[in-house]
Formats: structure tokens, C-alpha cells, sequence
């Protein structure tokens, strides 16, 4: 990997990018499974052995961060630091007297923090890797009534929709709803999920909105893909909250991905 995508992982993990670079840096995740692992893995990194000691992170509202932090302060964690510590001192010590030991104690070290590493910070999906898996776009109405030729716009916006064109999809999309009647419970969804992908999180979250108070037949799914968008911004707390209300009743649109997805946050 290049020295410049290490230094772009770097200001991604650091909330240093502008909102497009941002979403290039998302989009390059979900399509790139050799970038997302290393992203995953600075993410860790960052997380567990940040620049000042044992700092988990600067972004300390994050709920992630938060369950690092209880860990790394709690007193099972605090004694392996000591006996860090102690070994260290020890290795300094000796080192002047049995220069041939040195490698003993330092050994001895490293094997601690491997050891306190695998046991305080398991490897678990991020939110991101979590939304992408979860985003299934497959089950969706399409736009345009079957048989139908006269939508030629629609039809246009589900074909650049389909190729992940959102931007493009998202301008017909928006005229659509100013004048559509009919349809407009799936012209939400498209359009929510178009703006959400985009990053435009408040509009998205609007969108979905409006399709839940429609109270038209599709209305439910709009819980379901608010949620996600709560997951993909890292509001856990949010996202929980929905998923967990639509958990309740096998008869919800998603109730046993809403589970899974529960378990796993």
C-alpha cells in the first residue's frame, strides 16, 4: 500500500478529511476488501495504542471508544500495565549487569502486550463494515410499474440508482417527489438511500421520515433503512433503539436482520 493511503487512512481515522473525501475514502471500503482491512487494522492500531500512552482515541463520544476506555482503565488492565512497567524497570536494571538477557525481558514484554491486546480489544465489524453488509438493495420495488414506457425518467433514475450514480439518481428522484403521486412511498426509499450513500445524513434522515408518517404500504421499511443510516453515522444508541423496535414482532419488515444486527453492535 502507498505511503499516501497510509497517510489518507490516518486522517480518516482522525476525522481530518472534507465530507468528500470522506465518502471516497467509504466508498473505496466497500469496494476494495484489501483497503478495508487495512483501514480496520490502523483502526485497531489507533484504538489500542495511540500516540500518548495508552489513549484509545481524541473522538471520546464515540460508544466504541467508550467500551475501549472502560476496559483499558479497568483494574485487570491497570495490572498488566504495572507489570509492564516492572518488567521494564527490571530489564533496565539487569541490562547493565547481563547485557546477554536483554532480549529475555523484552521478550517477556511484548508477549504481556500481545497478550493484553487479543484479550481487552477483540477484532469485531466496524459500524461501517456492519452498514455495508447490511444494505441490501436487492429487495426493493423498482421505480417503474412493470410493462411501463411513459416513466422515461424513472426509469433513467433507477438505471443510475442500480449503478451506484446517486448524485445524478438523486436529481430526478427529488423532481419526481414535487409531482409524483403514485409511487412516491418507493421514490422515498430511492431517494433516502440515494442521500445517505452520498453522506447527506440530515436530508436522508428526512426522507425516511416522510415515508414512515406516509403511513402507505411500504412505510415500515422506512424504519428499517433510518436505522442504517444511524449505524452508517456511528450512532449506535439511535440505531439500537429502532432495531430493537423492529425486533419486537417477526411480522416487521427486516425483524431478523434487525436481531443479527442488534447482536452485533
Amino acid at each position: 500500500m502507498s505511503i499516501e493511503e497510509d497517510i489518507l487512512i490516518q486522517k480518516f481515522l482522525k476525522d481530518r478529511l472534507s465530507e468528500k473525501e470522506r465518502n471516497e475514502v467509504l466508498l473505496k471500503m466497500e469496494t476494495d476488501s484489501d483497503f478495508r482491512e487495512k483501514v480496520n487494522f490502523e483502526k485497531q492500531l489507533l484504538l489500542n495504542l495511540n500516540e500518548n500512552k495508552w489513549s484509545i482515541s481524541t473522538n471520546h463520544e464515540l460508544p466504541e471508544v467508550k467500551e475501549y476506555e472502560a476496559l483499558l482503565k479497568s483494574e485487570s488492565t491497570e495490572e498488566l500495565k504495572n507489570t509492564l512497567d516492572k518488567v521494564n524497570t527490571e530489564y533496565q536494571n539487569i541490562q547493565k549487569k547481563k547485557p546477554r538477557l536483554w532480549f529475555l525481558y523484552s521478550g517477556a514484554a511484548i508477549i504481556l502486550l500481545l497478550i493484553g491486546i487479543t484479550i481487552f480489544s477483540p477484532f469485531k465489524d466496524s459500524p461501517q463494515e456492519l452498514y455495508v453488509s447490511y444494505l441490501d438493495v436487492s429487495e426493493l420495488p423498482s421505480l417503474v410499474d412493470r410493462g411501463s414506457s411513459e416513466q422515461k425518467s424513472l426509469i433513467q433514475a433507477q438505471k443510475l440508482f442500480e449503478a451506484k450514480e446517486y448524485s445524478q439518481s438523486l436529481d430526478i428522484l427529488e423532481k419526481e417527489l414535487s409531482t409524483m403521486q403514485k409511487n412516491k412511498a418507493t421514490i422515498y426509499l430511492y431517494t433516502g438511500i440515494s442521500q445517505m450513500e452520498l453522506g447527506q445524513f440530515t436530508k436522508a434522515e428526512i426522507s425516511f421520515n416522510a415515508l414512515i408518517e406516509s403511513k402507505l404500504i411500504d412505510a415500515p421499511k422506512g424504519t428499517w433503512f433510518k436505522a442504517l443510516l444511524f449505524v452508517k453515522q456511528n450512532d449506535i444508541e439511535k440505531a439500537k433503539e429502532l432495531l430493537s423496535e423492529i425486533a419486537q414482532s417477526s411480522n416487521n419488515y427486516k425483524s431478523k436482520e434487525a436481531s443479527e444486527l442488534l447482536d452485533q453492535l
